[in-house]
């Protein structure tokens, strides 16, 4: 019996599993359950040499191994074999950072201002830590940070000697330090720093490749000497940081490079005519989205006759969106030329739009938008004038007629509020019937003849009038009736004259007549008669034979050879014709 072996861990998205009992030559697919979505995911498809098959797994960059509750076993066709619960984690050992190559500050401080002590940054590191001695004393922490930098405002004018050391630290310990030179140190009240920004200002969410603002606060400068700032990035958690501004204003425009980070920081520092920065003033983290907006629908449809007072179905196509995220679209619409204002949004491809009556023009336009609620370009139709014109209108009794066994007529009445002057078309079927000019307020009769009536096949049918007035206004109303014949029947309108009766006959009928239904075929010598002598002659003509007339009798004043032809469908499916009828007769 197939199962699952217990998953060893070799990495944060690597680990093998063996299952065993499995059919040699076969091919076997591994899936994962990722608990944080709730979903399966494909992880591994192998062929087995033996009964068993290690699977030597590298998740995508989307998920660890942390992720994974269950593990199943597939055949090579995804039919479920057998499954296991899992929970694997991954703790790589830390190795304890480097000692900070440099450590670097001056040798000759002014007490008074600040010293910037500043240190090689370590690989692995998380954070450091400086330490300061005062005048030959003991050293004591002064800064502790992520940063490879520190500004120190704690010398006064009693200190005469700084020693400066830094360390590296992480989760598996702390480097040994790096020790910087004694420096000297001397008390004089130079130039002043200006104060740190107020305030800095960024966007909790950015995007790659778009341009977005970061602002900060004014600074001071007691010595009335501030030229400016420098904006500071970081795109790596502030391990490094690249200037991307310096000037006076209090805001830039930055551009992050499409796909160069998915967050960022900035910090932000003022700097006097004498090189003296204040502190920095950092932002929080900002996530980058590096996401392409869709492209534009490729067309937009705006019927060509748009009317005051009614609806206009305005239709676009489809937009893609390489990231995968489109979520739907934003219809606009400018009526009279003026600002485009949103009429809908959502994810259908079409919309029903009330026109109202008084407008001169409409013109829509419509764009694609994103899960980021990031639009495309405008897809935009051509501007439409509308029509403010009342649309005909046809009255009737009702528009379903019901079963109809004959010729059978109904009467309608066309009006228009603004013409006299009307185009009335009657179809059958879609087949027009006839065309004529009609009057409003009056009342017109719908005929249907016998022999249209005959020409009418069974079911649900349907007749139609279409009422345009002079405006371009057009109107259709649609009335259904029924037809359900089950029985033909039909003979010559005229008999064949004869000198004497008919006494032998042949006839050949073409015809297609389903199993089930009747077929009867009838001949007469006497048609004349006020009640002529049928014979029944069905089976001859079935069989192509001659058929004798045995009537020798007559009323009428002369003898004539008639035949008729009967077909009841009664349970019979399918199509029922008869498509000639010859024969000879003496």
């Amino acid at each position: 019996m197939a199962s699952i072996g217990t998953p060893t861990v070799t990495g944060e998205r690597n680990f093998t599993v063996t299952c065993i009992g499995l059919e040699a030559g076969s091919t076997y697919q591994l899936w994962s359950w990722i608990k944080s979505s709730n979903t399966q995911h494909f992880t591994d498809r192998a062929k087995a040499s033996s009964s068993s098959i290690t699977f030597s797994v590298t998740l995508t960059s989307a998920y660890t191994v942390s992720d994974i509750n269950d593990l199943d076993l597939r055949d090579a066709y995804g039919k479920y074999i057998t499954n296991r619960n899992v929970s694997m984690h991954y703790s790589p050992s830390i190795a304890t950072p480097s000692t900070p190559s440099s450590i670097s500050y001056s040798t000759s401080i002014n007490s008074y201002n600040s010293t910037r002590i500043s240190w090689g940054s370590v690989s692995g590191a998380t954070s450091y830590v400086l330490e300061r001695s005062i005048n030959g004393g003991s050293f004591s922490q002064v800064y502790s940070g992520t940063a490879t930098s520190y500004t120190d405002y704690g010398l006064n004018s009693s200190t005469t000697r700084v020693q400066y050391r830094v360390k590296a630290v992480n989760s598996g310990g702390s480097s040994s330090y790096k020790t910087g030179s004694s420096a000297t140190v001397y008390y004089s009240k130079p130039n002043v720093a200006p104060t740190v920004p107020s305030s800095i200002t960024v966007p909790s969410t950015v995007y790659g490749g778009r341009a977005f603002t970061v602002s900060w606060g004014k600074s001071t400068d007691s010595d009335g000497n501030l030229s400016g700032y420098k904006l500071e990035k970081s795109v790596n958690g502030g391990s490094t940081w690249t200037q991307i501004y310096q000037g006076s204003s209090t805001s830039t425009s930055v551009t992050l490079t499409f796909g160069e980070a998915t967050q960022v920081m900035f910090r932000v520092r003022a700097y006097d005519s004498s090189s003296a920065h204040s502190g920095y003033k950092a932002s929080g983290t900002s996530t980058v989205v590096n996401n392409k907006v869709p492209t534009a629908p490729q067309s937009i449809t705006v019927p060509l006759n748009i009317y005051g007072g009614k609806t206009a179905v305005v239709t676009w196509t489809a937009a893609t969106d390489s990231d995968g995220n489109l979520s739907g679209y934003i219809l606009e619409r400018s009526v009279n030329s003026g600002t485009y204002t949103q009429i809908y949004k959502g994810a259908n491809k079409s919309y029903s739009d009330n026109i109202t009556k008084g407008w001169n023009t409409v013109q829509y336009r419509v764009c694609a938008y994103d899960s980021y609620n990031e639009k495309g370009a405008y897809k935009t139709a051509q501007v439409r004038n509308i029509i403010n014109n009342e649309l005909p209108v046809i009255t009737t009794s009702s528009t379903n007629l019901g079963l109809k066994t004959g010729a059978f007529s109904f009467s309608y009445t066309v009006s228009d509020q603004e013409s006299n002057k009307l185009t009335v078309v009657e179809k059958i079927n879609g087949v027009q019937k006839k065309s004529f000019t009609a009057t409003s307020g009056s009342t017109y009769i719908f005929q249907i003849t016998q022999q249209e009536f005959i020409c009418i096949l069974n079911g649900t049918n349907t007749l139609s009038i279409t009422v345009t007035d002079t405006d371009g206004g057009v109107t259709t109303k649609n009335i259904t009736f029924q037809k359900q014949e089950n029985e033909i029947a039909f003979t010559l309108k005229t008999p064949f004259e004869t000198d004497a009766e008919a006494s032998v006959g042949i006839m050949n009928v073409v015809r297609q007549i389903p199993e089930g239904a009747d077929f009867i075929i009838e001949a007469c010598n006497n048609a004349y008669d006020t009640n002529p002598t049928w014979e029944d002659v069905t089976r001859f003509v079935r069989e192509g034979r001659n058929f004798i007339l045995l009537n020798e009798q007559k009323t009428a004043s002369k003898w004539g050879f008639s035949f008729r032809v009967t077909v009841r469908r009664n349970t019979a499916t399918g199509e029922i014709y008869i498509s000639s009828i010859g024969g000879n007769f003496k």
